[in-house]
């Protein structure tokens, strides 16, 4: 018998069908693990009936697409080679290997992890239908995130991005972060869920975020940016959990956020930064507010905040070289603006967020508390 003998090959039920040219047909009984010949018997195999049928003829034959995935899924596995392409019992028993696996393309799904270790029951139908709608590969860290969080899911799927493709967004939610827990057991967790539960980001406004980094700041490769996020993250929330989540310049950021971290993890003498406090230096002029910072803490919250170097201060303010002050808008005193450096009791250093130039407004109050403090010295 020829390869050309077999003209199509159909599942039905729990059988997969040979139909042959000369109009009959050979069956192979899944349930019961037995072939069954021309004359609708069962025989011991279909080696012969079917010699030369190779898995590559089992799919080209087959109309069923769903199936066909499952088929071209079974191949990969196996690493088929020689004889085995051939030997038609071998391919048959390598399909009844991974029947568990055909549910899953039954209903839909385009690609499974080949390890993948739970029944079609037990996933989430909401799961299922993210992977088939979107050809989300369907891995056991898919199915373990989105029973944490199902809400990040469906949210991530059902927006518009500019660059973000259902393949990004796939590879983002299905990122893992690992690390050892207080029993030196390793444990992965949802990067995603980690980002929200333990930093404060939000869902919807994290997605934005990644499709903005993709879009201006040229990150292609999901797992890098996942990866810098939490490292971001992890050490900004160490040196402040103020920090600016979402930074505009973000590799700039995350460049100064290293060596402000670098610097913090040294620890401050708080009682010798209590000394300096000098309260004298606070003041109100026109719409701004000019405040001392009352704990190392503050000053850390500050650099954070305004994304500056203003952390590597500190040592100079325990040393009585200079001191540092905040000045901020008089109706939103909490929220950084200025960083001001005070030598002798005059502004020598004024500086925005990312170090960037103060106003003329600024300037003008500047002005005015260096003619105030500095003449308060001299008296």
């Amino acid at each position: 018998m020829t390869r050309t003998d077999v003209i199509k090959v159909h599942k039905e039920k729990q059988f997969l069908i040979f139909d042959l040219s000369d109009g009959k047909q050979v069956k192979y009984d899944f349930a019961k693990k037995k072939a069954i010949g021309k004359s609708g018997k069962y025989v011991q195999s279909l080696n012969h009936q079917l010699s030369g049928c190779t898995i590559y003829d089992i799919e080209r034959l087959c109309d069923d697409e769903k199936y066909v995935r499952f088929l071209k899924f079974v191949r990969n596995q196996g690493g088929y080679s020689g004889y085995d392409i051939y030997a038609i019992g071998t391919i048959l028993s390598r399909i009844s290997r991974y029947s568990l696996f055909e549910q899953f393309f039954s209903a839909g799904i385009q690609q499974i992890e080949s390890h993948f270790i739970h029944t079609i029951d037990k996933v989430p139908n909401g799961l299922i239908k993210i992977c088939r709608d979107n050809n989300i590969k369907l891995t056991n860290n898919h199915y373990r995130f989105y029973l944490e969080n199902p809400n990040a899911y469906n949210l991530a799927f059902s927006k518009e991005y500019i660059t973000l493709t259902s393949e990004d967004l796939g590879k983002i939610l299905g990122y893992s972060k690992s690390s050892y827990a207080r029993d030196n057991t390793w444990t992965e967790t949802s990067g995603v869920n980690h980002l929200i539960n333990t930093y404060g980001y939000t869902a919807n406004a994290l997605f934005d975020y990644i499709d903005y980094l993709k879009t201006f700041e040229a990150i292609e490769n999901m797992n890098d940016i996942m990866r810098e996020l939490d490292d971001y993250a992890r050490m900004m929330f160490t040196i402040s959990p103020k920090f600016d989540k979402y930074p505009r310049d973000f590799l700039t950021t995350h460049h100064i956020a290293i060596r402000n971290y670098n610097r913090l993890r040294k620890q401050f003498n708080e009682n010798l930064f209590a000394k300096r406090i000098d309260l004298s230096l606070e003041d109100k002029i026109g719409d701004y507010v000019f405040i001392y910072p009352k704990k190392i803490q503050d000053i850390k919250d500050e650099a954070v905040a305004q994304c500056n170097c203003v952390a590597s201060y500190i040592d100079n303010v325990i040393d009585g070289e200079c001191h540092i002050i905040f000045m901020r808008n008089k109706l939103e005193p909490e929220s950084s603006l200025v960083t001001l450096e005070v030598v002798n009791n005059k502004i020598v250093q004024a500086k925005r967020r990312f170090n960037y130039p103060t106003t003329d407004k600024d300037n003008e109050a500047i002005e005015k508390w260096n003619s105030r403090h500095c003449l308060a010295k001299a008296s």
